[in-house]
This record gives C-alpha cells, sequence and structure tokens, in this order.
C-alpha cells in the first residue's frame, strides 16, 4: 500500500519557540502512526532535528531575506518543482511567507494553523495592530480564503476569532485538537538531573513558569501578584525561558530587583529534555498568566506528569482545566492571579493529591494524543485529492 504524504511547513522547529514547533513534531509522530509519510520544511539557518523517525524528513532552506517574513526563492521554486509528490499540505502560522507561498502555488490544495496569530490581544498595541490590518487586507485574508480551512485548536481559539482585530468571515474554520504524546520518564534519573541544576531549590517546594519572556505571556502579572501578598506568600518561583534580552525581559527581571524578591523569584535560561521534565514533575504548579494564549504547551506538558496549574481564562484550554478541576482558574489581573495563588498556597497535602489525580486525567482526556489526535488524521482523508 502506497502511504500518503503530507508536506507541512513552518518557519523553525526550534524548541526555543516551544509550544508550535513542539505541536509540529508530535502531531507529526501522529500521523505517521496513522499511515502517513511526513516531510517538514523550515526557513532557518539552522537544522533543528529534535526526532528521528522513519517516515519523517525535515528539510531545512538556509537562504532567505528578512529576519521574520523569511521570503525564500529557493523554497518557492523547490515547492513549485515537488508539489506533485505531495497529496496534503499543511502551513505553520500566518503573517509570514509560507501562507502565502500556499496561496500562490497550492490553491484551494492546503490548511492553516493559525496558532493563535489572530487572537484579539495582538489589537491591543495600535502601530502592530495597523500594519497587521494593512497586511490582512491586501494579503493575508486572500491566503486563508485560499486554502481549504484555518485549523483552530479549541472551541475558546475559534469563539476568540468574533473578538479579533480582523474580520475572519468567509474563511473556513476547522477545529482538531492538539496534545501531545505522554513520556516515559524515569522520574529517579530525571529528579536527580534537577537536583543538580537548581540546588537552591533543593528542600523546597516551588512555582514554575516556562515559556518565553513576551508581554503576551503576562510574567509581570505573576511577580505583581507575589509582591502584592508580601508576607502571606513565601514559595520560591522558577521562571525559565529563553534569554533574548527583550525589553520585557529586562522590565520584568528589574520589578523583581526594585521589589527585593531576588530570593524568591529565580530565572533560568530555556532548557530541554529530560532536564525539563525534571523541573517539571518536582515543581508544586505551573503558572502561566497570558493575556491570550492559543493552548499552552507547558501547561498540558504539566498536567501529563500530575502537576495542578494556575492560568488565566484568556488561556483557551482553560474550560478543560476547570471541568476536570485540575488547576485554578483566574482573570488575568494581579489581584486575580494573586487571589488564586493564595488559594493554592491553603490547599492541604489531601486537595494537592485529589488536583494532581485530576490533572493526568485530564491530559489522559483532553491532551494525549493516543486517544484524541485522530481528528487531523481523519481531515486529510476527507479531502478529495
Amino acid at each position: 500500500m502506497i502511504k500518503k504524504k503530507v508536506l507541512r511547513i513552518t518557519t523553525t522547529l526550534d524548541p526555543k519557540f516551544g509550544g508550535p514547533s513542539i505541536g509540529v513534531l508530535e502531531s507529526s509522530k501522529n500521523l505517521i502512526k496513522s499511515g502517513f509519510k511526513v516531510d517538514i520544511i523550515t526557513i532557518d539557518k539552522k537544522k533543528f532535528n529534535q526526532i528521528k523517525l522513519k517516515n519523517l524528513r525535515i528539510i531545512n532552506f538556509k537562504n532567505y531575506f528578512g529576519k521574520n517574513y523569511r521570503f525564500s526563492i529557493s523554497l518557492f521554486f523547490w515547492l513549485l518543482k515537488n508539489k506533485e509528490k505531495y497529496n496534503y499540505f499543511i502551513i505553520h502560522g500566518i503573517w509570514q511567507f509560507p501562507s502565502l507561498l500556499a496561496r500562490l502555488l497550492l490553491k484551494n490544495k492546503f490548511y492553516v494553523y493559525t496558532h493563535g496569530q489572530l487572537d484579539p490581544f495582538f489589537g491591543y498595541n495600535f502601530i502592530k495592530s495597523l500594519k497587521k490590518k494593512i497586511y490582512w487586507y491586501l494579503i493575508e485574508y486572500t491566503n486563508l480564503r485560499n486554502s481549504i480551512s484555518i485549523i483552530l485548536t479549541s472551541l475558546g481559539e475559534k469563539k476568540k476569532l468574533e473578538k479579533t482585530f480582523v474580520k475572519t468571515n468567509g474563511i473556513n474554520k476547522k477545529i482538531i485538537k492538539y496534545g501531545i504524546y505522554k513520556k516515559k520518564l524515569n522520574y529517579k534519573k530525571i529528579k536527580s538531573l534537577f537536583l543538580k541544576n537548581y540546588p537552591y531549590l533543593k528542600t523546597k517546594n516551588f512555582y514554575l513558569y516556562i515559556g518565553r519572556f513576551n508581554e503576551k505571556k503576562g510574567c509581570d502579572i505573576i511577580i505583581n501578584s507575589v509582591n502584592k501578598l508580601k508576607k502571606k506568600f513565601k514559595t520560591p518561583i522558577l521562571f525559565v525561558g529563553p534569554f533574548d534580552n527583550n525589553k520585557y525581559e529586562i522590565y520584568i527581571k528589574k520589578l523583581v530587583s526594585n521589589f527585593k524578591l531576588d530570593k524568591l523569584i529565580f530565572f533560568s535560561d530555556a532548557i530541554f529534555g529530560e532536564l525539563k521534565w525534571g523541573v517539571i514533575s518536582n515543581c508544586k504548579a505551573m503558572l502561566l498568566a497570558s493575556h491570550g494564549e492559543n493552548f499552552g504547551i507547558s501547561v498540558v506538558e504539566s498536567l501529563s506528569v500530575g502537576r495542578p496549574v494556575i492560568i488565566t481564562n484568556k488561556v483557551n484550554i482553560y474550560r478543560d482545566i476547570l471541568m476536570s478541576q485540575s488547576g485554578l482558574i483566574s482573570d488575568n489581573t494581579t489581584k486575580s492571579f494573586g487571589e488564586k495563588l493564595l488559594q493554592f498556597e491553603k490547599l492541604n497535602k489531601k486537595e494537592i493529591k485529589r488536583m494532581s489525580q485530576n490533572s493526568i486525567k485530564c491530559f489522559n482526556k483532553n491532551f494525549e494524543l493516543t486517544h484524541n489526535n485522530e481528528d487531523l488524521s481523519k481531515l486529510l482523508l476527507s479531502q478529495k485529492i
């Protein structure tokens, strides 16, 4: 039997960019298990090949113009020459070259994962949203109109499109649940690795944030909450994410310094593999005070190892957390998030254990790809080719 071939195009698989890169690889594993062959194209100076699987190939295009847009002439001509070799096409992300490329060469033959890039939050910055609106009406709207459909990862993401900063009428929309595979972990080994790298957290419970340092993520809400709580809150918090020395990163580090929270709040550069899982599995709870989150891979990773979460109702999967009682949900404000931190601090061991058990149940029911992601393969197979 000849395997159906899928081509996925994304700008990068750099693990520093978290969610989308992890999601592309995890769902590709699932497609392969369902009988597909998958090629992933990246437009990057470096090739990030994080996994080796039969029937998975990563093709890297290093030559492009533009730091973010990444216009690649070589990719254009490669796709023109090779597109007939594939049955299905999936584009990852908008506001970049791949969706325009798909419109030009793959009209009505491709899907687009928007990865939360139409979140209403992006409309609050006047200059940035104005640029996006101009690009939307000149180019991007037509790109997406020429797709089979855009792919959204939750009902929450679809509902947010009704309040976003551009009109999406006339664009087909499909909801396909996202997720990850549950990792097989040697908990003794990863705990030892965690203790070796973070000795200052050795005898303490701690809260954890993993992600980029970006104003959308609401790290300042967490820091301001701790400052407002004063002596009521004494549990350390570890912030883990790639250091880019951007304005927001500098801002939140200054907050910690100004509030004299240096002995309570710690920063770590991005971590991967067993060390990352060692940190996640040993935290008290995962924090995400986001102003707008498409999915939240770090939240799902936390649930998978029985770690509860404290997140805002701007994270699109918050309803699953709420229904399963696997964490606490706040507004995206300092006052509300602080209240949830304090509420969690007051939980007894029995309540925390129950929430931990609920976390695993929530993951298995909603986000474990083995059980939940037949939808993407079914969607592709329903396409007439």
